[in-house]
């Protein structure tokens, strides 16, 4: 078996092709920045197109390159992102992505489909769950006082998350008071958050 980050070329069967198709999908269904990017459109109006088109990319990449370099393959999807959708992905996930796709690819060209099986059982990042979580952040980035104007999607990415209403009676108790450090001095807190 080949170790991850090493070049491999394991022929695809033709038998396998569809398999190994389904497993590119489900990976860019779970890929957050990509859906965060499609669902937001960020790429413009045709960001979902975008999406398709770089899907059917890295599958033709697979099946025409004679080597099939992971690290090759995190910069081909990292330039995408920033070309295609105007993302700059911080989190590694192109790095994240292309080491599965290797890996899938290399254990779905031998007949392993445990991989593809996982894949199968996980839920995919849903459109409204991609919406749901850039909105809570968007939340979380504004003050306090501005909760009332632009957080709209907060409440329901609260209810999607299948949290609780939650009412101000049963929030813990804040600490009012000073802060003192161990040399007896007080330290100063910023009030508020997101202001500064």
């Amino acid at each position: 078996m080949a170790l991850v980050g090493q070049t491999t070329s394991t022929p695809m069967p033709p038998q396998n092709k569809p398999h190994f198709e389904e497993g590119v999908n489900l990976l860019f269904q779970r890929w957050t920045a990509l859906q965060l990017a499609v669902v937001n459109e960020w790429g413009g109006g045709n960001s979902k197109e975008k999406g398709q088109q770089l899907l059917d990319d890295v599958i033709h990449w697979f099946y025409t390159s004679k080597d099939q370099d992971q690290t090759d393959l995190e910069v081909f999807l990292d330039e995408a992102l920033q070309t295609d959708f105007n993302v700059q992905a911080e989190d590694d996930s192109p790095y994240q992505i292309a080491r599965s796709l290797v890996n899938m690819h290399h254990r779905v060209a031998q007949g392993d489909f445990s991989y593809l099986e996982s894949l199968r059982q996980q839920q995919p990042a849903s459109a409204a769950a991609c919406q749901n979580a850039d909105g809570a952040a968007a939340e979380d980035s504004s003050s306090s006082d501005e909760e009332g104007e632009g957080g709209s999607g907060s409440d329901d990415a609260m209810d999607a998350g299948g949290g609780e209403d939650m009412d101000m009676d049963d929030a813990p108790p804040v600490k009012s008071g000073p802060v003192i450090d161990e040399d007896g001095f007080q330290v100063v807190q910023r009030k508020g958050r997101g202001r500064k």
